[in-house]
């Protein structure tokens, strides 16, 4: 391993806002995930969060306030992406945004030319320069450190490069770890390194991230996890708990543990739907559940869905006393999001397009970009986990397909090519 200095800092909520939002009851398996077990404590990890990176903690001493455009970049490019993970999926779907958005406007500082304005487009950056991003990143990241008592909300990331013959720009790492507290570790230990450091930083809720793979051809891993727990402000009784139908999308009915709770809560009665907030601890941080009408298609409904959207139905919730049921769940999930990113317009980065630029790293393309995710919802509050990882790999270098060197005698023509006219034809047998 080499010089360790991770950053440990809190992230915006809305991730685990959609997360939630769209995590299903009994979740499918994922390889690399592991499910809480016990009451939920506001307890950090097991790894100590260390001191936050120096532009976050400037940010946060001068209390430099959050530029909105960060928020509405992160959130619309993560709904973008939700979207098309859920398109047609039969399966509960859940991802991170906030975990996915930085990981790759981490790799975004490196790239150049088709690829960054693709990127650029993906990300939903608009006129943001990387100077502005990382700025405004750590702003929000400032912003966010110790939200609540009863909330943790960390975000880590790591650089991982062969430390013997490190052929990243030192520029790429100095900005990862001044702007994102990056660890920096040695990819001749992966992927079991990479894998025990995202197990550490989730506290064994996401096991691994890399598959088993031979990475001594590649450049860098850019990997990055978040870490949510959290105290509902009111607790559900757990013996209140009790079996309880529950109808999937085919008609199905099945039973499920269904918590149950009369207290006071931000509730939407909209055209198609209905919705709550359920805050966490003293009330910052909150889960918004959205259930559509029977009868309206739930993928529909997500396809539907833009930010705004999403703010006004939060802006427009009443307070009130409600009777609460919401099933017992944990979503698991995990996917490849090179097919989803590609589809978004960020084709130009991956290692298929021999554009590929990244002058900020070296030559190099992503190889690919992983991310799995854990939602745990119970009578104490939730517990849920984001990874992603981005592997970079050399720019694949076209071999020649001949070598010919014109060393005896031979025959020359010039030509009309349009027509295919001989213009001049002769032999050479001494050039001198």
């Amino acid at each position: 391993m080499g010089q360790h200095n991770p950053l440990r800092h809190l992230s915006a909520a809305i991730g685990f806002l959609v997360a939630g939002a769209v995590g299903g009851c009994g979740g499918s398996s994922m390889d690399g995930a592991s499910m809480p077990v016990g009451p939920m404590q506001p307890e950090p990890p097991s790894n100590p969060s260390s001191m936050a990176p120096p532009a976050v903690m400037q940010a946060q001493q001068a209390n430099t306030p959050v530029d909105p455009a960060i928020v509405t970049a992160d959130n619309t490019f993560g709904l973008n992406l939700f979207q098309n993970l859920n398109s047609g999926a039969t399966g509960n779907v859940a991802i991170a945004p906030i975990s996915v958005a930085m990981a790759l406007q981490i790799v975004y500082n490196g790239a150049g030319g088709a690829t960054q304005q693709g990127m650029a487009q993906t990300l939903k950056l608009g006129s943001l320069s990387t100077q502005d991003l990382n700025d405004d990143n750590a702003a929000l990241q400032g912003s966010l450190l110790n939200p609540d008592p009863q909330v943790q909300l960390i975000i880590a990331n790591s650089l991982w490069t062969h430390l013997d013959a490190n052929t990243v720009a030192a520029t790429f790492t100095q900005m990862d770890q001044t702007y994102y507290g990056a660890t920096v570790g040695d990819l001749a230990g992966a992927p079991a390194n990479v894998n025990n450091w995202v197990s550490t930083e989730t506290d064994g809720l996401i096991t691994s991230i890399l598959p088993n793979a031979n990475y001594a051809a590649v450049v860098a891993v850019i990997a990055n996890v978040i870490y949510f727990k959290g105290q509902w402000s009111t607790e559900f009784d757990p013996s209140q708990t009790a079996p309880a139908p529950f109808s999937l999308m085919d008609g199905t009915q099945i039973m499920v543990p269904m918590m149950h709770q009369s207290a006071t809560y931000g509730y939407l009665q909209g055209v198609n739907f209905q919705a709550v907030r359920i805050p966490y601890g003293q009330g910052r941080l909150s889960m918004l559940v959205v259930m559509p009408d029977a009868g309206t298609s739930l993928n529909g409904f997500v396809a539907a869905l833009t930010p705004d959207m999403l703010n006004g139905w939060v802006g427009q919730l009443q307070t009130g006393m409600g009777n609460l049921s919401l099933p017992k769940f944990t979503a698991t999930y995990g996917a490849s999001l090179v097919q989803p990113l590609t589809a978004l317009g960020m084709q130009a980065a991956f290692c298929s397009d021999p554009q590929a630029a990244f002058p900020g790293i070296g030559l190099v393309c992503i190889q690919d970009v992983e991310h799995k995710t854990v939602v745990a919802v119970d009578e104490s509050g939730t517990v849920a986990a984001g990874a992603t990882s981005i592997t970079v790999v050399p720019t694949a270098v076209e071999l020649p397909l001949f070598t010919l060197t014109f060393d005896h005698p031979f025959l020359y023509a010039i030509r009309d090519d349009k027509t295919g006219e001989l213009l001049f034809i002769g032999t050479m047998t001494n050039p001198n």
